[in-house]
């Protein structure tokens, strides 16, 4: 069931009655068999998998022994895989269950923080079953936490007003940026990027940049909706997006982009990475190769590049996207060990970085180093990425004709001028919300009900319907 649908809405409509007028000891009962009933709508036989991962997990966390532990690795991360990367084994039956790289996240998370003593197992099984099934969160996350969420899930929660008009605000603005935003620029993304050796330079770099939009403006959309809905029923998601685009170096960039998915992986794998015994042993040896290097970026170096292949892998196990995870990789390796290097520079040179000039160029500097990753994420094959660098490094070109030839994507004549104004002004309007949004400008916090009147009749006119689907549901 897509967020955007009617039936969605009436969904969501009979819960939120339901949901008010029971008794409160059965409200968080209502909340699981809603949630379930969302989950088997599309496909009732893969509640199969989850099932069996939610009372496998369960179960054998219950006594959170090593020997559980890998058995809940083994049985969770055996699901996914089969599901996930049958493809590549000529195996290309079999569809993959909606949510299941999240809720595996989640599953494992669950268990981990068991096995590590941060948190005591659940006493309740159904209450464990709310926590993994929780319909706002299910199908793209965010990755939410036991210890985060288990008080909200089973609490009472009595209507009120203002959850409502908050919860439909954020609602609003995550249609505005799905239907308006990333629709509008999907149909120009999605030209360029399936041929782009039909294209020059300016026009692939067009491209690249609307689709660094879309896909924030489809993913933060996704999430604006489902913390919307989640807070109209009085429960707060943890937020996975503040403002990527505002930040000033890397490290800032991927604490800001799918925030939980992050910390996910930081909690998960690389903290757990960085105290093993391995890393300790390549660590030393390391150490005596480079012995004017900090001990603390020797022994990040081996587990950053493990989270980021795997990160990459976890999207696809295409070159594309390992060559996605690599890349990053190098960007955060290379700013990690040069950043005691750059302090220095910056003290030499009185650098001020509360400059307003400083400030701009190292937020688009960052971006910049986004967009040239992100090339490989969207690129169909490592061969098409290779192409779309080389031309745009060696044939950019700009003059009347290539100006004309990158609006061609949009149509013909005062068609595609018509759309390209459109576009911009939708993008600039997205960048103030945001701007304001980002300095917590009175303007912003004051008046976000008259925007998210604006956001509603603007979406009503420009918004592409019939888009249902996300982006990151096919991961």
């Amino acid at each position: 069931m897509s967020l955007i649908s009617i039936p969605f809405l009436i969904f969501v409509i009979i819960l939120l009655i339901i949901y008010y007028k029971i008794p409160k000891e059965h409200q968080w009962k209502v909340l699981l068999i809603f949630s379930l009933v969302f989950y088997m709508w599309v496909r009732p036989l893969y509640v199969v998998f989850i099932l069996t991962s939610i009372i496998s997990t369960w179960f054998l966390m219950k006594n959170p022994v090593k020997s559980h532990f890998i058995l809940t690795i083994i049985i969770n991360l055996g699901i996914l895989i089969v599901f996930r990367y049958s493809i590549y084994f000529d195996i290309h039956d079999l569809i993959v269950p909606f949510g299941i790289s999240f809720y595996t996240f989640m599953t494992l998370g669950y268990a981990h923080d068991c096995y590590d003593k941060k948190i005591e197992p659940s006493d309740n099984f159904f209450h464990y079953a709310l926590f993994i099934l929780y319909f706002p969160q299910i199908t793209e996350g965010p990755i939410g936490t036991y210890q985060h969420m288990k008080d909200q899930l089973i609490s009472y929660h009595g209507f009120e007003l203002s959850n409502i008009k908050e919860g439909g605000y954020r609602i609003i603005k995550g249609l505005f940026k799905k239907l308006v935003i990333a629709g509008r620029l999907n149909y120009y993304v999605n030209t360029v990027f399936s041929t782009p050796n039909m294209y020059g330079g300016l026009t692939l770099i067009i491209a690249v940049f609307f689709y660094a939009i879309e896909l924030y403006a489809d993913f933060s959309g996704y999430m604006d909706i489902a913390c919307g809905i989640s807070k109209m029923l009085g429960i707060n998601l943890a937020e996975n997006f503040r403002r990527p685009y505002f930040s000033r170096n890397i490290q800032e960039y991927w604490r800001r982009w799918h925030i939980s998915l992050n910390e996910w992986f930081k909690n998960h794998l690389m903290l757990p990475a960085v105290t093993s015994k391995w890393n300790k042993k390549i660590s030393k040896v390391m150490y005596k190769i480079f012995p004017k290097a900090k001990k603390g970026n020797i022994r990040t170096v081996f587990p950053l590049i493990l989270v980021w292949i795997v990160t990459g892998i976890w999207h696809g196990a295409e070159v594309v996207y390992i060559g996605w995870g690599v890349y990053f990789a190098i960007i955060m390796l290379f700013s990690v060990c040069t950043a005691s290097y750059i302090k220095k520079l910056r003290e030499k040179l009185h650098w001020n970085d509360d400059n307003t000039f400083i400030k701009i160029f190292q937020t688009l500097r960052t971006f910049l180093i986004v967009c040239i990753g992100e090339v490989m994420f969207r690129a169909e094959s490592m061969k098409d990425a290779l192409f779309i660098y080389k031309t745009i490094f060696t044939k950019t070109r700009i003059s009347i004709q290539t100006i004309l030839a990158a609006l061609t994507p949009f149509g013909n004549g005062n068609q595609a001028v018509a759309s390209v104004i459109i576009v911009i002004l939708l993008i600039a309007g997205l960048f103030i919300i945001e701007l304001l949004q980002e300095k917590g400008s009175a303007l912003f916090t004051g008046h976000r009900y008259v925007y998210g009147c604006i956001l509603l009749i603007i979406t009503a006119l420009f918004g592409v319907m019939g888009q249902s689907g996300f982006m990151y549901q096919a991961f």
